[in-house]
């Protein structure tokens, strides 16, 4: 069978050649003097500098009147303001000393492309005291907003696909910046230099099912009474002629009875015997208290998928996995949020600390959405 007729043509994906602007404006009829470096930077001499700072938030300024640009921004205003490089070899040298530049430069010009102001932290005066933490690389303000008078809205970090995930680094990150005020935001590079723009943030799991505590002592003693009749299963347990199952958060109905996975029987006798839970049950026991309905998660590649309303009545709207299990870089992280994405769930990596169970949501987006 031959290949459907193409109906559509594929997007041009770019090259960021050097020496070629990518701005459609026409460029000056005087060429613009190319940075020179100054004190380890590369340094824009008034009153380029003005506009570059002013109009497009580029550079960082000094008392004289000029700015100095991170190598990034030396390539953005390469592509997008028609500056010259600094030499023919500059950006061969550049990443010989400073190999991120190739993410850091198409970072830069993707979110940059959009209209939004992303703004290296290295080009942050103290004295606004934003005080980001190391592994924040800028931070960025919306497109309509005065970013020498307001307030950023999200500090941003980037990482290749092929990079390691420190789960436990990331929700520390995430959580300084959202107590902030601020959104916390990850530009993933892959292999192609493709940039996919990702949010982080706490998802607040809550449903409104019944829980353990909301049974009263009539439905907790008939569980007890039809647990009593289990028949043991491959890893889980069936529950026979059962007429009227008191909790549908807990099991399946098939077969004429109630089919429980072994985490529901073993957290099902913790709570009739008033035992602890123990520490493998300590996740599971935490989401039943939320009154979300756990099912597993086999279909999406997670452990659970929970329905914050019963079963059959909306779609699960989270897909999780605990941290332990979690995708240890971050191409395999992007699948799995791809994947959840592609049947409408949010992803979630569920960690815990001293402080409890927190829940980590990774989510697309795309400036300006």
């Amino acid at each position: 069978m031959g290949r459907h007729k193409r109906t559509f043509t594929p997007r041009v994906r770019t090259t960021r050649p050097l020496g070629v602007p990518l701005s459609p404006n026409k460029a000056p009829a005087v060429p613009l003097a190319a940075p020179v470096l100054k004190d380890g930077k590369w340094y824009i001499e008034a009153p380029l500098s003005s506009r570059l700072h002013q109009k497009s938030a580029l550079g960082k300024t000094d008392s004289e009147g000029g700015c100095s640009l991170t190598n990034e921004e030396v390539l953005f205003c390469h592509w997008h303001r028609h500056v010259p490089l600094p030499s023919e070899d500059w950006f061969a040298d550049a990443i010989r000393h400073d190999p991120d530049l190739v993410a850091r430069s198409v970072a830069f010009d993707v979110s940059r492309s959009g209209g939004e102001l992303v703004v290296p932290v290295a080009n942050i005066p103290a004295k606004r005291g934003f005080e980001p933490p190391s592994t924040t690389w800028a931070l960025r303000w919306n497109r309509e907003q005065i970013f020498t008078k307001e307030e950023p809205v999200a500090h941003v970090r980037w990482a290749w696909t092929t990079d390691d995930v420190d789960w436990t680094e990331l929700e520390q990150w995430t959580r300084n910046v959202t107590s902030k005020g601020m959104l916390a935001e990850l530009f993933v590079i892959d292999e192609e230099l493709e940039v996919t723009m990702y949010r982080l943030s706490f998802a607040e799991i809550q449903g409104d099912q019944p829980t353990w505590d909301s049974l009263d002592a009539t439905e907790q003693n008939n569980l007890a009474e039809l647990w009593a009749s289990r028949i043991p299963r491959e890893d889980g347990w069936f529950i026979p002629s059962v007429g009227a199952w008191p909790w549908a958060s807990l099991g399946i109905e098939h077969h004429s009875g109630q089919h429980l996975r072994a985490e529901e029987g073993q957290w099902l006798e913790a709570k009739l015997s008033g035992l602890d839970v123990g520490e493998h049950l300590r996740l599971y026991d935490d989401l039943m208290h939320r009154g979300v309905v756990l099912r597993p998660g086999f279909k999406y590649g997670t452990q659970w998928r929970i329905y914050d309303s019963a079963v059959g009545e909306a779609h699960a709207p989270w897909l999780l996995l605990p941290v332990e299990n979690a995708p240890q870089t971050w191409y395999a992280a992007c699948l799995s949020v791809r994947l959840a994405e592609g049947v409408h769930k949010a992803w979630i990596c569920a960690s815990n600390d001293r402080s409890g169970w927190s829940y980590l949501q990774v989510q697309r987006w795309l400036p300006g959405r």
